[in-house]
Protein backbone atom coordinates (compact mmCIF):
# COMPACT_ATOMS: atom_id res chain seq x y z
CA UNK A 1 0.00 0.00 0.00
CA UNK A 2 2.99 2.50 0.68
CA UNK A 3 4.51 1.95 -1.86
CA UNK A 4 1.45 2.65 -4.53
CA UNK A 5 0.83 5.41 -2.84
CA UNK A 6 4.67 6.74 -2.80
CA UNK A 7 4.76 6.18 -6.78
CA UNK A 8 1.77 8.30 -6.93
CA UNK A 9 2.44 11.05 -4.81
CA UNK A 10 6.39 11.02 -6.04
CA UNK A 11 4.87 10.93 -9.56
CA UNK A 12 2.46 13.47 -9.31
CA UNK A 13 4.67 15.97 -7.06
CA UNK A 14 7.31 16.02 -10.19
CA UNK A 15 4.43 16.50 -12.59
CA UNK A 16 3.31 19.54 -10.21
CA UNK A 17 6.71 20.72 -10.18
CA UNK A 18 7.60 20.86 -13.17
CA UNK A 19 4.15 22.30 -14.67
CA UNK A 20 4.69 25.16 -11.85
CA UNK A 21 7.83 26.15 -12.69
CA UNK A 22 7.08 26.14 -16.44
CA UNK A 23 3.64 28.13 -16.27
CA UNK A 24 5.00 30.40 -13.52
CA UNK A 25 8.39 30.78 -13.58
CA UNK A 26 10.24 31.19 -10.31
CA UNK A 27 10.87 35.07 -10.18
CA UNK A 28 8.86 36.91 -7.89
CA UNK A 29 8.43 39.67 -10.40
CA UNK A 30 7.95 39.93 -14.18
CA UNK A 31 6.21 42.75 -14.64
CA UNK A 32 7.40 45.64 -16.84
CA UNK A 33 8.98 47.96 -15.12
CA UNK A 34 7.02 51.34 -15.63
CA UNK A 35 9.05 53.90 -18.32
CA UNK A 36 10.76 57.39 -16.37
CA UNK A 37 9.40 60.51 -17.73
CA UNK A 38 12.45 61.33 -19.66
CA UNK A 39 13.20 59.09 -21.81
CA UNK A 40 17.00 59.10 -22.00
CA UNK A 41 19.95 57.37 -23.73
CA UNK A 42 20.84 54.21 -22.67
CA UNK A 43 24.29 52.42 -23.03
CA UNK A 44 24.26 49.57 -25.60
CA UNK A 45 27.77 47.97 -25.48
CA UNK A 46 28.89 50.53 -23.17
CA UNK A 47 31.54 51.94 -25.53
CA UNK A 48 29.60 55.76 -25.68
CA UNK A 49 29.59 57.81 -29.28
CA UNK A 50 31.82 60.50 -29.91
CA UNK A 51 28.36 62.73 -30.50
CA UNK A 52 27.53 65.87 -28.37
CA UNK A 53 25.51 65.32 -25.12
CA UNK A 54 21.78 64.67 -26.18
CA UNK A 55 18.54 66.78 -25.00
CA UNK A 56 17.10 65.43 -22.15
CA UNK A 57 14.32 63.61 -24.41
CA UNK A 58 16.47 61.96 -26.84
CA UNK A 59 17.92 58.06 -26.68
CA UNK A 60 21.33 58.42 -28.13
CA UNK A 61 22.74 55.31 -29.95
CA UNK A 62 26.02 54.34 -27.58
CA UNK A 63 26.52 51.28 -29.47
CA UNK A 64 30.42 52.42 -30.42
CA UNK A 65 32.87 54.98 -29.78
CA UNK A 66 33.63 55.61 -33.07
CA UNK A 67 33.17 53.69 -36.57
CA UNK A 68 36.91 54.15 -36.92
CA UNK A 69 37.36 52.31 -33.17
CA UNK A 70 35.19 49.48 -34.06
CA UNK A 71 36.45 48.77 -37.57
CA UNK A 72 39.62 48.86 -36.00
CA UNK A 73 39.00 46.03 -33.18
CA UNK A 74 37.21 44.07 -35.66
CA UNK A 75 40.21 44.03 -38.02
CA UNK A 76 42.70 43.86 -34.85
CA UNK A 77 41.03 41.02 -32.70
CA UNK A 78 43.94 41.40 -30.71
CA UNK A 79 43.13 40.67 -26.49
CA UNK A 80 42.03 43.63 -24.35
CA UNK A 81 45.02 45.74 -22.95
CA UNK A 82 45.25 45.55 -19.62
CA UNK A 83 46.09 48.69 -17.61
CA UNK A 84 46.15 48.04 -14.22
CA UNK A 85 45.82 45.10 -11.85
CA UNK A 86 44.90 44.53 -8.49
CA UNK A 87 43.60 41.93 -5.86
CA UNK A 88 42.92 41.45 -2.13
CA UNK A 89 42.98 37.68 -0.68
CA UNK A 90 39.36 36.85 -2.35
CA UNK A 91 39.30 38.42 -5.68
CA UNK A 92 41.64 40.28 -8.42
CA UNK A 93 40.57 42.48 -11.23
CA UNK A 94 41.89 43.69 -14.49
CA UNK A 95 41.39 46.98 -15.73
CA UNK A 96 41.45 47.83 -19.10
CA UNK A 97 42.23 51.68 -20.21
CA UNK A 98 38.73 53.09 -20.57
CA UNK A 99 38.91 51.95 -16.71
CA UNK A 100 36.50 48.81 -17.60
CA UNK A 101 36.57 46.23 -15.04
CA UNK A 102 37.35 43.59 -17.75
CA UNK A 103 38.33 40.72 -15.39
CA UNK A 104 37.28 39.48 -11.72
CA UNK A 105 38.86 36.01 -10.58
CA UNK A 106 37.96 34.42 -7.24
CA UNK A 107 40.57 32.70 -5.09
CA UNK A 108 38.32 30.27 -3.34
CA UNK A 109 36.54 28.77 -5.77
CA UNK A 110 37.66 26.84 -8.71
CA UNK A 111 35.88 25.67 -12.26
CA UNK A 112 36.24 22.08 -11.43
CA UNK A 113 37.11 19.63 -8.67
CA UNK A 114 40.42 18.94 -10.43
CA UNK A 115 43.72 19.35 -8.79
CA UNK A 116 44.71 21.95 -11.40
CA UNK A 117 41.64 23.01 -12.08
CA UNK A 118 41.81 27.12 -12.83
CA UNK A 119 40.10 29.68 -10.44
CA UNK A 120 36.67 30.85 -11.54
CA UNK A 121 36.35 34.30 -13.61
CA UNK A 122 33.53 35.67 -12.49
CA UNK A 123 33.95 38.52 -15.14
CA UNK A 124 36.27 38.17 -18.67
CA UNK A 125 36.02 40.32 -21.79
CA UNK A 126 37.56 37.61 -23.78
CA UNK A 127 35.47 34.60 -22.67
CA UNK A 128 33.23 32.67 -25.14
CA UNK A 129 30.21 34.17 -23.34
CA UNK A 130 32.46 38.29 -22.38
CA UNK A 131 30.84 39.27 -18.72
CA UNK A 132 32.54 42.98 -18.23
CA UNK A 133 31.63 46.30 -15.96
CA UNK A 134 31.98 49.40 -17.65
CA UNK A 135 31.24 53.32 -16.77
CA UNK A 136 30.97 56.78 -18.85
CA UNK A 137 30.16 59.87 -19.22
CA UNK A 138 26.71 60.07 -21.00
CA UNK A 139 27.60 62.51 -24.39
CA UNK A 140 31.15 61.62 -23.85
CA UNK A 141 33.49 59.56 -25.55
CA UNK A 142 35.24 57.17 -23.02
CA UNK A 143 38.63 58.51 -22.70
CA UNK A 144 41.91 56.74 -22.11
CA UNK A 145 42.86 56.54 -17.84
CA UNK A 146 46.60 56.21 -17.22
CA UNK A 147 47.56 55.13 -13.80
CA UNK A 148 48.50 57.73 -11.22
CA UNK A 149 50.01 55.22 -8.46
CA UNK A 150 48.38 51.90 -6.92
CA UNK A 151 48.65 50.88 -3.22
CA UNK A 152 48.65 47.01 -2.86
CA UNK A 153 48.89 45.97 1.21
CA UNK A 154 47.56 43.38 3.19
CA UNK A 155 44.39 45.21 4.07
CA UNK A 156 43.47 45.08 -0.08
CA UNK A 157 44.39 47.66 -2.66
CA UNK A 158 43.74 51.44 -4.08
CA UNK A 159 44.51 52.33 -8.33
CA UNK A 160 44.43 55.60 -9.10
CA UNK A 161 43.46 56.88 -12.70
CA UNK A 162 43.50 59.96 -14.55
CA UNK A 163 42.36 61.21 -17.89
CA UNK A 164 40.66 64.31 -19.92
CA UNK A 165 37.34 64.18 -21.46
CA UNK A 166 36.95 65.66 -24.46
CA UNK A 167 35.37 68.89 -23.18
CA UNK A 168 38.85 69.56 -21.66
CA UNK A 169 37.92 68.74 -18.27
CA UNK A 170 39.88 66.16 -15.69
CA UNK A 171 39.00 63.15 -14.89
CA UNK A 172 39.47 61.12 -11.38
CA UNK A 173 39.10 57.40 -10.65
CA UNK A 174 39.76 55.30 -7.48
CA UNK A 175 38.92 51.53 -7.51
CA UNK A 176 38.88 50.09 -4.17
CA UNK A 177 38.98 46.60 -2.83
CA UNK A 178 39.29 45.81 0.97
CA UNK A 179 40.70 42.96 2.51
CA UNK A 180 38.26 39.83 2.44
CA UNK A 181 35.43 41.58 0.47
CA UNK A 182 34.29 41.26 -2.92
CA UNK A 183 32.49 44.87 -2.58
CA UNK A 184 34.81 46.83 -5.48
CA UNK A 185 34.33 50.86 -4.65
CA UNK A 186 34.50 52.69 -7.19
CA UNK A 187 34.83 56.93 -7.32
CA UNK A 188 34.45 59.30 -9.77
CA UNK A 189 35.31 63.05 -9.53
CA UNK A 190 34.68 64.89 -12.75
CA UNK A 191 36.05 68.51 -12.52
CA UNK A 192 34.15 71.90 -14.37
CA UNK A 193 30.56 73.14 -14.03
CA UNK A 194 28.94 71.11 -16.26
CA UNK A 195 26.39 68.64 -14.81
CA UNK A 196 27.48 65.68 -15.29
CA UNK A 197 25.24 62.16 -15.72
CA UNK A 198 27.04 58.69 -15.76
CA UNK A 199 25.96 55.16 -16.71
CA UNK A 200 27.23 52.18 -14.99
CA UNK A 201 26.46 49.00 -16.38
CA UNK A 202 27.47 45.19 -16.39
CA UNK A 203 27.60 43.84 -19.60
CA UNK A 204 26.91 40.51 -21.12
CA UNK A 205 27.91 39.38 -24.84
CA UNK A 206 27.36 36.61 -26.39
CA UNK A 207 25.57 35.37 -23.67
CA UNK A 208 24.70 31.72 -23.01
CA UNK A 209 20.95 31.17 -23.34
CA UNK A 210 20.91 27.86 -22.61
CA UNK A 211 22.17 28.10 -19.31
CA UNK A 212 18.31 29.56 -17.61
CA UNK A 213 15.96 26.83 -16.96
CA UNK A 214 12.62 26.15 -15.33
CA UNK A 215 14.73 25.49 -12.23
CA UNK A 216 17.36 28.81 -12.11
CA UNK A 217 17.32 31.66 -13.73
CA UNK A 218 20.27 33.64 -15.37
CA UNK A 219 20.83 36.89 -17.23
CA UNK A 220 19.70 40.41 -16.08
CA UNK A 221 18.40 40.71 -12.50
CA UNK A 222 17.47 43.67 -10.00
CA UNK A 223 15.72 44.14 -6.46
CA UNK A 224 14.21 46.80 -6.78
CA UNK A 225 11.71 48.35 -4.62
CA UNK A 226 11.48 45.11 -2.54
CA UNK A 227 10.66 43.50 -5.61
CA UNK A 228 13.04 40.60 -7.66
CA UNK A 229 13.12 41.53 -11.61
CA UNK A 230 13.99 39.18 -13.97
CA UNK A 231 14.14 39.32 -18.01
CA UNK A 232 15.58 36.87 -19.95
CA UNK A 233 17.36 37.74 -23.47
CA UNK A 234 14.94 36.79 -25.60
CA UNK A 235 12.87 38.82 -23.60
CA UNK A 236 15.15 41.99 -24.41
CA UNK A 237 15.69 41.30 -27.36
CA UNK A 238 11.66 42.40 -28.33
CA UNK A 239 11.68 44.64 -26.02
CA UNK A 240 12.78 48.21 -26.34
CA UNK A 241 14.91 49.24 -23.32
CA UNK A 242 13.39 48.86 -20.28
CA UNK A 243 13.03 51.60 -17.88
CA UNK A 244 12.01 51.90 -13.73
CA UNK A 245 13.24 54.27 -10.83
CA UNK A 246 14.10 53.19 -7.84
CA UNK A 247 15.57 54.35 -4.11
CA UNK A 248 18.55 52.20 -3.58
CA UNK A 249 18.41 48.63 -4.41
CA UNK A 250 20.92 46.95 -7.00
CA UNK A 251 20.95 45.29 -10.64
CA UNK A 252 23.25 43.33 -12.45
CA UNK A 253 23.78 39.34 -14.59
CA UNK A 254 24.31 36.39 -12.49
CA UNK A 255 25.17 33.18 -13.81
CA UNK A 256 24.34 29.55 -11.36
CA UNK A 257 26.86 30.54 -8.67
CA UNK A 258 28.20 33.79 -8.88
CA UNK A 259 26.76 37.50 -9.43
CA UNK A 260 28.09 40.98 -10.46
CA UNK A 261 25.85 43.87 -9.36
CA UNK A 262 25.94 47.23 -9.07
CA UNK A 263 24.74 48.27 -5.55
CA UNK A 264 22.87 51.25 -4.77
CA UNK A 265 22.82 53.90 -1.80
CA UNK A 266 20.07 53.76 0.17
CA UNK A 267 19.07 57.15 0.27
CA UNK A 268 19.61 57.96 -3.24
CA UNK A 269 17.15 57.60 -6.24
CA UNK A 270 18.28 55.79 -9.90
CA UNK A 271 17.26 55.61 -12.85
CA UNK A 272 17.89 51.78 -13.41
CA UNK A 273 17.35 50.04 -17.14
CA UNK A 274 17.39 46.88 -19.50
CA UNK A 275 18.58 46.47 -23.17
CA UNK A 276 19.93 43.97 -25.78
CA UNK A 277 20.48 43.85 -29.20
CA UNK A 278 20.28 40.09 -29.77
CA UNK A 279 24.23 39.92 -28.87
CA UNK A 280 25.21 42.52 -26.36
CA UNK A 281 22.74 43.12 -23.02
CA UNK A 282 23.25 45.52 -20.14
CA UNK A 283 21.79 46.06 -16.82
CA UNK A 284 22.46 48.95 -15.30
CA UNK A 285 21.83 52.66 -14.19
CA UNK A 286 22.12 56.22 -15.02
CA UNK A 287 23.46 58.51 -11.91
CA UNK A 288 23.51 62.36 -11.42
CA UNK A 289 26.82 63.54 -9.58
CA UNK A 290 26.88 65.29 -6.57
CA UNK A 291 28.68 68.62 -7.20
CA UNK A 292 30.49 70.46 -4.80
CA UNK A 293 33.53 73.44 -5.29
CA UNK A 294 35.56 71.33 -7.66
CA UNK A 295 33.07 69.26 -9.75
CA UNK A 296 31.03 66.20 -9.90
CA UNK A 297 31.21 63.12 -7.50
CA UNK A 298 29.96 59.89 -8.19
CA UNK A 299 29.96 56.74 -5.79
CA UNK A 300 29.08 53.21 -6.74
CA UNK A 301 29.71 49.82 -5.27
CA UNK A 302 30.05 47.11 -6.95
CA UNK A 303 29.38 43.12 -5.37
CA UNK A 304 31.43 40.63 -7.76
CA UNK A 305 31.43 37.25 -6.25
CA UNK A 306 29.54 34.05 -5.08
CA UNK A 307 25.75 34.12 -4.39
CA UNK A 308 26.60 33.11 -0.39
CA UNK A 309 24.16 34.22 1.49
CA UNK A 310 25.86 34.34 4.37
CA UNK A 311 28.43 36.80 2.21
CA UNK A 312 25.50 38.61 0.55
CA UNK A 313 23.19 39.36 4.06
CA UNK A 314 25.87 40.84 5.35
CA UNK A 315 26.32 43.56 3.03
CA UNK A 316 22.35 44.50 3.99
CA UNK A 317 21.11 45.18 0.51
CA UNK A 318 18.83 42.48 -0.10
CA UNK A 319 21.60 40.90 -3.27
CA UNK A 320 20.54 37.23 -0.76
CA UNK A 321 17.62 37.26 -2.81
CA UNK A 322 19.31 36.44 -5.60
CA UNK A 323 19.48 32.84 -4.82
CA UNK A 324 16.11 31.60 -6.13
CA UNK A 325 14.56 28.63 -3.99
CA UNK A 326 11.45 28.79 -6.09
CA UNK A 327 8.31 27.78 -4.97
CA UNK A 328 9.52 26.00 -2.21
CA UNK A 329 11.99 28.82 -0.60
CA UNK A 330 9.38 28.14 2.73
CA UNK A 331 11.14 24.83 3.13
CA UNK A 332 14.25 25.35 1.03
CA UNK A 333 15.62 28.11 3.29
CA UNK A 334 15.31 26.49 6.44
CA UNK A 335 16.44 23.63 5.00
CA UNK A 336 19.75 25.58 3.74
CA UNK A 337 20.78 27.93 6.98
CA UNK A 338 20.38 24.76 8.89
CA UNK A 339 22.67 22.91 7.12
CA UNK A 340 24.71 25.94 6.87
CA UNK A 341 24.27 25.60 10.67
CA UNK A 342 25.31 22.13 11.32
CA UNK A 343 28.66 22.92 8.95
CA UNK A 344 29.85 24.83 11.30
CA UNK A 345 29.90 21.39 13.87
CA UNK A 346 30.57 18.46 11.52
CA UNK A 347 32.72 20.04 8.35
CA UNK A 348 31.05 17.74 6.18
CA UNK A 349 27.82 18.88 4.49
CA UNK A 350 27.35 15.01 3.44
CA UNK A 351 27.73 14.86 7.39
CA UNK A 352 25.03 17.28 7.57
CA UNK A 353 22.39 15.63 5.17
CA UNK A 354 22.54 12.49 8.05
CA UNK A 355 22.21 14.59 10.97
CA UNK A 356 19.23 16.53 8.81
CA UNK A 357 17.48 13.11 7.79
CA UNK A 358 17.67 12.06 11.63
CA UNK A 359 16.28 15.26 12.91
CA UNK A 360 13.39 14.59 10.68
CA UNK A 361 12.61 11.14 11.52
CA UNK A 362 12.67 12.91 15.11
CA UNK A 363 10.50 15.59 14.69
CA UNK A 364 7.69 13.04 12.91
CA UNK A 365 8.78 10.05 15.01
CA UNK A 366 4.85 9.81 16.44
CA UNK A 367 2.79 9.95 13.20
CA UNK A 368 5.44 8.04 11.24
CA UNK A 369 5.61 5.26 14.15
CA UNK A 370 1.28 5.29 13.85
CA UNK A 371 1.87 5.08 9.84
CA UNK A 372 4.06 1.98 10.11
CA UNK A 373 1.65 0.44 12.65
CA UNK A 374 -1.07 0.68 10.31
CA UNK A 375 0.82 -0.93 7.78
CA UNK A 376 1.72 -3.88 10.21
CA UNK A 377 -2.43 -4.34 10.82
CA UNK A 378 -2.48 -4.28 6.85
CA UNK A 379 0.01 -6.87 6.50
CA UNK A 380 -1.60 -8.95 9.09
CA UNK A 381 -4.61 -8.79 6.94
CA UNK A 382 -3.36 -9.75 4.13
CA UNK A 383 -4.42 -13.78 4.00
CA UNK A 384 -8.04 -12.51 4.33
CA UNK A 385 -7.77 -9.78 1.82
CA UNK A 386 -6.37 -12.88 -0.52
CA UNK A 387 -9.10 -14.49 0.52
CA UNK A 388 -11.83 -12.12 -0.57
CA UNK A 389 -9.83 -11.48 -3.87
CA UNK A 390 -10.55 -15.23 -4.66
CA UNK A 391 -13.81 -14.76 -3.30
CA UNK A 392 -15.81 -12.33 -5.06
CA UNK A 393 -13.41 -12.22 -8.17
CA UNK A 394 -14.34 -9.77 -10.98
CA UNK A 395 -16.66 -8.06 -8.55
CA UNK A 396 -14.68 -5.19 -7.84
CA UNK A 397 -17.64 -2.97 -6.05
CA UNK A 398 -18.21 -6.11 -3.91
CA UNK A 399 -14.91 -6.65 -3.04
CA UNK A 400 -14.39 -2.82 -2.30
CA UNK A 401 -17.29 -2.93 0.20
CA UNK A 402 -15.86 -5.74 1.83
CA UNK A 403 -12.57 -4.67 2.13
CA UNK A 404 -13.66 -1.09 3.48
CA UNK A 405 -16.04 -3.49 6.63
CA UNK A 406 -12.95 -5.32 6.84
CA UNK A 407 -10.51 -2.13 7.74
CA UNK A 408 -13.69 -0.48 9.91
CA UNK A 409 -13.53 -3.75 11.66
CA UNK A 410 -10.06 -4.32 12.91
CA UNK A 411 -9.82 -0.25 12.59
CA UNK A 412 -7.31 -0.32 10.17
CA UNK A 413 -6.60 3.03 8.17
CA UNK A 414 -5.84 1.87 4.83
CA UNK A 415 -4.01 5.40 4.03
CA UNK A 416 -1.82 5.67 6.87
CA UNK A 417 1.19 4.12 4.76
CA UNK A 418 0.68 7.75 3.21
CA UNK A 419 1.89 9.62 5.80
CA UNK A 420 5.82 8.48 5.87
CA UNK A 421 6.25 9.50 2.29
CA UNK A 422 4.18 12.19 2.11
CA UNK A 423 6.36 14.38 4.79
CA UNK A 424 9.67 13.71 2.61
CA UNK A 425 8.15 15.16 -0.72
CA UNK A 426 8.47 18.12 0.38
CA UNK A 427 11.75 18.29 1.85
CA UNK A 428 12.84 15.80 -0.85
CA UNK A 429 12.16 18.39 -3.45
CA UNK A 430 13.51 21.10 -0.86
CA UNK A 431 16.79 19.72 -0.71
CA UNK A 432 16.93 19.21 -4.40
CA UNK A 433 16.65 22.87 -5.11
CA UNK A 434 19.30 23.67 -2.23
CA UNK A 435 21.92 21.34 -3.89
CA UNK A 436 20.89 23.09 -7.29
CA UNK A 437 21.50 26.72 -6.48
CA UNK A 438 23.74 27.20 -3.15
CA UNK A 439 27.35 27.51 -3.77
CA UNK A 440 27.71 26.51 -0.03
CA UNK A 441 27.58 22.92 -1.56
CA UNK A 442 28.90 23.15 -4.72
CA UNK A 443 31.67 21.00 -4.80
CA UNK A 444 31.16 20.26 -1.61
CA UNK A 445 32.92 16.59 -0.79
CA UNK A 446 31.49 13.49 1.60
CA UNK A 447 34.31 10.39 1.48
CA UNK A 448 35.48 8.41 -0.24
CA UNK A 449 34.62 8.56 -4.20
CA UNK A 450 32.07 11.05 -3.32
CA UNK A 451 33.91 14.11 -4.08
CA UNK A 452 30.79 16.50 -5.13
CA UNK A 453 27.32 15.98 -3.18
CA UNK A 454 26.13 18.99 -6.20
CA UNK A 455 27.17 16.21 -8.76
CA UNK A 456 25.51 12.72 -9.63
CA UNK A 457 27.78 9.72 -8.09
CA UNK A 458 30.45 8.92 -10.58
CA UNK A 459 29.91 4.99 -9.93
CA UNK A 460 26.05 4.76 -9.28
CA UNK A 461 26.94 3.38 -6.14
CA UNK A 462 24.83 5.37 -4.09
CA UNK A 463 21.54 4.75 -6.30
CA UNK A 464 21.96 1.29 -6.98
CA UNK A 465 22.21 0.65 -2.97
CA UNK A 466 18.92 3.11 -2.62
CA UNK A 467 17.34 0.93 -5.16
CA UNK A 468 18.13 -2.38 -3.18
CA UNK A 469 16.82 -0.12 0.71
CA UNK A 470 13.72 0.30 -1.84
CA UNK A 471 13.58 -3.70 -2.55
CA UNK A 472 13.84 -4.53 1.11
CA UNK A 473 11.43 -1.88 2.30
CA UNK A 474 9.06 -3.10 -0.22
CA UNK A 475 8.82 -6.47 0.77
CA UNK A 476 8.21 -5.35 4.58
CA UNK A 477 4.99 -3.57 3.23
CA UNK A 478 1.61 -5.38 2.40
CA UNK A 479 1.43 -6.35 -0.44
CA UNK A 480 -1.04 -5.05 -3.18
CA UNK A 481 -4.54 -6.47 -3.50
CA UNK A 482 -4.53 -6.36 -7.02
CA UNK A 483 -2.02 -8.85 -9.27
CA UNK A 484 -1.93 -6.02 -11.69
CA UNK A 485 -0.49 -3.37 -8.80
CA UNK A 486 1.48 -5.73 -7.28
CA UNK A 487 3.83 -6.73 -10.36
CA UNK A 488 4.11 -3.23 -10.98
CA UNK A 489 5.35 -2.43 -7.89
CA UNK A 490 8.40 -5.02 -8.29
CA UNK A 491 9.44 -2.95 -10.70
CA UNK A 492 9.73 0.36 -8.69
CA UNK A 493 12.98 -0.07 -7.45
CA UNK A 494 14.62 -0.56 -11.07
CA UNK A 495 12.69 2.68 -11.85
CA UNK A 496 13.44 4.75 -9.09
CA UNK A 497 17.00 3.67 -9.41
CA UNK A 498 17.16 4.45 -12.92
CA UNK A 499 16.01 7.84 -12.27
CA UNK A 500 18.35 8.38 -9.28
CA UNK A 501 21.02 7.84 -10.99
CA UNK A 502 21.23 11.53 -12.62
CA UNK A 503 20.22 12.97 -9.25
CA UNK A 504 23.11 14.96 -7.13
CA UNK A 505 24.68 12.17 -4.77
CA UNK A 506 23.50 14.56 -1.89
CA UNK A 507 19.91 14.01 -2.33
CA UNK A 508 20.62 10.23 -3.20
CA UNK A 509 22.45 9.94 0.23
CA UNK A 510 19.45 11.96 1.72
CA UNK A 511 16.73 9.16 0.59
CA UNK A 512 19.19 6.27 1.00
CA UNK A 513 19.47 7.05 4.81
CA UNK A 514 16.13 7.81 4.95
CA UNK A 515 15.37 4.33 3.66
CA UNK A 516 17.76 2.75 6.14
CA UNK A 517 16.07 4.30 8.94
CA UNK A 518 12.45 3.47 7.75
CA UNK A 519 13.60 -0.12 7.12
CA UNK A 520 14.81 0.03 10.66
CA UNK A 521 11.96 1.36 12.36
CA UNK A 522 9.26 -1.02 10.35
CA UNK A 523 11.21 -3.89 10.90
CA UNK A 524 10.81 -3.31 14.51
CA UNK A 525 7.02 -2.49 14.78
CA UNK A 526 6.22 -5.77 12.57
CA UNK A 527 8.27 -7.88 14.78
CA UNK A 528 6.45 -6.67 18.06
CA UNK A 529 3.11 -6.92 16.06
CA UNK A 530 4.15 -10.40 14.83
CA UNK A 531 3.42 -9.54 11.34
CA UNK A 532 6.68 -10.68 9.97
Amino acid sequence: MEQRNMIMAFVLSMLVLVSWQALFPSDPVQEKPVATQTDRSIPLSGEPTLAKAPAADDVPDMSLSSQVQAVQAVQAKAKVKVLSELHNDVLSLKLNEQGALIAATTTQYRQSMEENSPPVSVLDAEAKHPLYINAGVLGQALPVFSVERVQQNSNGATVHLKATLADGNLWLRTITLTAGSYVVEMHDKIGGNANYEMFHQVVARNPDRDASNIYQFIGPVSLLEDKLIEHSYDDLDEESPIKQKARGGWTGIMEPYFIAALIGDSDRVYDYYYKGNGNTYQSGRLTTGERDANGSNFTTKIYIGPKATTIMKSLNVGLERSVDYGWLAVIAKPLHHLLIWLYQYLGNYGLCIIVLVLMIKTLFYWPTQKAYESMADMRKLQPEMTRMRELYGDDRQKMGQEMMALYKKNKVNPMGGCLPILIQIPVFFALYKSLLVSIELRHAPFYGWITDLSAMDPYYVLPIVMGASMIIQQRLNPAPPDPLQAKVMKFLPIIFTFMFLFFPSGLVLYWLVNNILSITQQWYILKVKNAL
